[in-house]
């Protein structure tokens, strides 16, 4: 009889085993999925924010700090220029190794395309100035094309007439 009580009980071990064995299979398919699923939807995001902050970027740096007539396009860069309590300033904001980048210092010192602060990834960045329409083409990395038109102030007004 003992014989019998011991396949018994070695058939429950062995169920029981399975049933976990079962239980951390699915376990770690689950996890897997779902870091799949995480990864792709991350990616997705990025993609997505880095597009928005392509055209918000410099659509917000020109309607901040514009004035009239310190939004310059010189060389494919867009340049913003600002006068700090007598001291010019100037926001450079360009392409540059696959970046859309910034860099502000002053127009004392030299601009390095090299120094700048990377904004997001982009493929191009083609500024131009008509009249008081600022265009800038843009590209992002997935090669998706973005246009934005902007209004500036190219004429300093003095006085007060009509």
């Amino acid at each position: 009889m003992t014989v019998k009580h011991e396949k018994g009980y070695s058939i429950q071990q062995v169920f029981v085993i399975l049933v976990l064995a079962m239980f951390m299979v699915f376990s770690m398919l689950l996890v897997v999925l779902g870091a799949m699923a995480y990864c792709g939807m991350e990616e997705k995001s990025v993609d997505a924010n880095n597009a928005r902050i392509l055209c918000a970027f410099v659509r917000s740096a020109v309607e901040t700090q514009e004035a009239e007539g310190n939004v310059l396009v010189e060389d494919g860069t867009l340049v913003i220029e600002n006068d700090y309590d007598g001291e010019i300033y100037r926001q450079y904001i360009y392409l540059h190794e696959g970046e859309l980048r910034q860099q502000f210092i002053s127009a004392e010192r030299a601009f390095r395309p090299e120094n700048g602060d990377a904004v997001c990834r982009a493929m191009a960045f083609v500024p131009s100035l008509s009249g008081n329409l600022l265009t800038v083409d843009m590209q992002d990395e997935q090669g998706m094309g973005y246009t934005l038109y902007q209004p500036v102030r190219t004429v300093k007004t003095e006085g007060g007439g009509l």
